[in-house]
């Protein structure tokens, strides 16, 4: 084939953008690195954000914590993303041109007419899609012949970025397929709600005609290293069609990740140029498509869109599909800079001759759809000279002048992302900032801790005064109890005579019945007395036990303060409590003094019932003649009367004593209330005795709090949380530099 000169400034220029794109990685690779360094340093914050929240902090350092987003670490994942990207574009030693179109258009004639390449390597047959993989043509100046270098799958990039799509978008599993599996097993039948697709049918059939039935033929390469082949082995790797020599078709192209072929293109001195030979479009193999949309973010700089209009030709939706596939794959890129419209100019095509009014009625109907590009251009695909003159060269004219803007939109839209990124970063760091200004401070969690304890103390002390207020009229029933066991046992062990024989005995004894009458009235009056002994020490009791009610709810208050055992306690928090605190020491006091049993107050009450058990006030027997009727003369009458008397002046008392003893029932609960009441309003309410509270407690903060008992280390746990915002900060700022 006849070499074409071409402009060599061009060239020069074209390889000095590649070196000058080179060149612009190392501050790619400086972003990712700063980027990465911000990842890392996040990812620290908020593994301290979850201990420091399980831990549990103040509400305010937890409020504030909560606060901050760390999904931005997401967004880092996303920009470090199109950074390796960018950084991929940059390394390159090529400009690549990505050569795009339906079956039978003109594609793959066009890529022979530009690579001088047969249509054994670039298959262009009339039936079928024949490129069965991704080729990166590659000129190499002074090659005799092409080679290539073929790239197979890994068995687990077979079984992801192969199978995995066909099942999920199937809807055939729910979990990724093994190779081994997939030989073993042939894939389940369509659901139902795909079996009227037509589409998804065609899929199928690819993924069970093509990649199921012949896996025996093709399983042996997946892992395979690259290989190097020569130009007639081409075919066997990147075309659906060949055959073997028994005539049976070659699949090794469903093993193939992609071929690097490098020939010596019929131009001189164009420069690192590749070309970009992707599987015609419109075949249903999802696949492929998938890898359309990766090749053109990634390896494309410059797109290509073929297509060989036929009779009646329109800008139908099957091109604005086309389109937006590739403007989708670019992002937010402007794909109107970076592609060109080819219209493939056949002059005796067998569908209506030339078609070239055709070619000229799209090209000028192409404005009026939503398809943008640099330029649209009409040439023969099939004749290596048209090819050139009209494709080529015009195409390396505007690379030369546009791709340095072409590089810098790149970079512009990078970097209004890394420019949107450190803003969203610089927001939740600056929430982090102060997240725990006040975590170490000791004044701050006093007052907070003071706060929770006074209206804690205060809702639990009313709230105890307010149930003993309700009650205060009602019987004390462990106290009840404890009268009517005194009761009955007083009724029970009378201390009288049991016979008149012993009240004879104690006559003889005595030599007179006054004075064995008046010894029964002692012995009887302080048995029964010694009945009601233990009754003061049972409303102490009573009492005792509202007071631990109260001891109760200050112990779990006072922390370290609150092990002392109950009987100590008030008097441990009166020794406690500084010599100023008059309100609160006299509380404590008067709380720890308040009792009953001294008093003797049951006793006293029963006494005066009991008077006639005295013989100061009970005479019966000191004037008998008056006592006696006269026909009552023997001594055993005397003694009946006697033992009758005794027992008539016992029932006497203990009726009184009952009496009088449930009429007291009651007063356990009503002194209670009274206790209660008095040390509420010495505690809580006397004027200044909030400030007493906190004298006292700031002086015993370690006993009370075990915050504060942790304050060194929350100092240590502040200061590493401004270590790691500090950082984080630093390494954000490299990103606007």
């Amino acid at each position: 084939m006849k070499t074409i000169q071409i402009d060599t400034y061009r060239t020069a220029r074209i390889n000095a953008i590649i070196q000058q794109r080179q060149r612009f990685s190392s501050r790619i690779e400086r972003d990712k690195a700063n980027l990465s360094a911000c990842k890392l340093a996040l990812l620290n914050l908020s593994q301290h954000q979850s201990e420091f929240l399980a831990r549990g902090v103040d509400a305010t350092s937890a409020q504030r914590l909560g606060e901050i987003n760390f999904e931005v670490i997401n967004q880092i994942d996303g920009v470090l993303g199109l950074l390796e990207k960018l950084r991929y574009r940059c390394t390159r030693s090529t400009i690549n041109i990505a050569v795009v179109g339906y079956a039978r258009q003109g594609k793959s004639l066009l890529l022979q007419s530009l690579t001088g390449l047969n249509n054994k390597v670039i298959p262009d047959g009339s039936e079928g899609y024949c490129t069965g993989t991704l080729s990166k043509i590659v000129h190499q100046p002074g090659l005799k012949s092409a080679v290539a270098k073929v790239h197979f799958y890994s068995s687990n990039e077979f079984s992801l970025q192969v199978l995995a799509p066909y099942y999920e978008t199937l809807g055939l599993a729910t979990k990724s397929i093994t190779v081994e599996e997939f030989a073993l097993t042939p894939p389940p039948g369509l659901p139902l709600d795909k079996k009227n697709s037509e589409f998804d049918k065609a899929r199928y059939g690819h993924l069970r005609r093509d990649y199921y039935s012949n896996i025996a033929k093709y399983r042996h390469l997946l892992g395979s290293p690259p290989i190097e082949i020569a130009e007639e082995n081409i075919p066997q790797y990147v075309t659906q069609d060949s055959l073997d020599q028994s005539g049976n078709k070659i699949v090794n192209y469903l093993a193939v990740k992609d071929c690097v072929i490098s020939c010596s293109f019929p131009h001189e001195d164009i420069g690192q140029i590749s070309l970009l030979d992707l599987p015609g479009l419109g075949d249903t193999n999802l696949i492929e498509a998938e890898r359309l949309i990766k090749i053109l973010s990634e390896e494309a700089d410059l797109i290509l869109f073929v297509r060989r209009p036929e009779a009646n030709a329109v800008w139908g939706e099957a091109y604005l599909k086309l389109y937006q596939i590739a403007r989708d794959a670019l992002s937010d890129f402007p794909l109107s800079k970076c592609s060109f419209m080819i219209l493939n100019r056949s002059k005796h095509g067998a569908e209506g001759g030339d078609n070239g009014y055709r070619c000229q009625k799209l090209q000028a109907e192409l404005k009026e759809t939503p398809i943008r590009v640099a330029q649209c251009i009409i040439a023969d695909c099939s004749n290596s000279q048209e090819a050139f003159a009209e494709v080529l060269e015009p195409i390396l004219d505007y690379l030369a002048e546009n791709v340095e803007s072409i590089e810098s939109e790149y970079g512009r839209s990078c970097q209004k992302q890394l420019d949107a990124l450190y803003h969203n970063i610089s927001t939740e760091l600056d929430k982090a900032s102060g997240a725990l200004a006040k975590y170490g401070d000791g004044d701050l969690l006093f007052e907070q801790l003071f706060d929770r304890f006074w209206r804690r103390l205060t809702n639990d002390l009313e709230n105890l005064l307010a149930e003993l207020k309700e009650n205060r009229d009602s019987l004390d029933s462990d106290f009840a109890q404890q009268v009517e066991n005194a009761i009955q046992q007083c009724r029970t062990d009378t201390g009288i005579p049991a016979t008149k024989e012993e009240i004879a005995e104690r006559r003889h004894l005595f030599g007179s019945y006054n004075s064995a009458y008046n010894e029964f009235l002692h012995e009887i009056r302080t048995n029964f007395l010694g009945h009601f002994l233990s009754l003061d020490k049972a409303m102490q009791i009573s009492l005792e036990n509202r007071k631990d009610l109260v001891i109760k709810i200050l112990k779990s208050y006072l922390g370290e303060l609150g092990n002392a055992q109950e009987i100590d306690f008030l008097q441990i928090i009166y020794n406690l409590l500084p010599d100023n605190a008059n309100n609160l020491k006299m509380g404590f006091q008067k709380l720890y003094e308040f009792d009953v049993s001294h008093a003797g107050r049951v006793i006293r009450l029963l006494r005066v019932n009991i008077d006639k058990l005295k013989p100061d006030t009970n005479s019966f027997l000191l004037s008998p003649a008056k006592q006696f009727p006269e026909e009552v003369t023997s001594e055993l009458n005397i003694e009946e009367q006697i033992l009758c008397t005794l027992q008539k002046l016992h029932q006497e008392a203990a009726d009184k004593s009952e009496t009088a003893l449930h009429r007291i029932l009651c007063e356990p609960s009503a002194d209670a209330y009274f206790m209660l009441e008095e040390f509420v309003d010495r505690v809580l309410r006397a004027k200044d005795v909030q400030l007493e509270w906190r004298i006292f407690l700031r002086k015993e903060c370690y006993q009370v709090w075990s915050e504060f008992r942790q304050i060194e280390q929350r100092v240590q746990q502040q200061l590493i949380w401004r270590t790691l915002v500090e950082r984080a900060k630093e390494v954000n700022g490299l990103l606007v530099r």
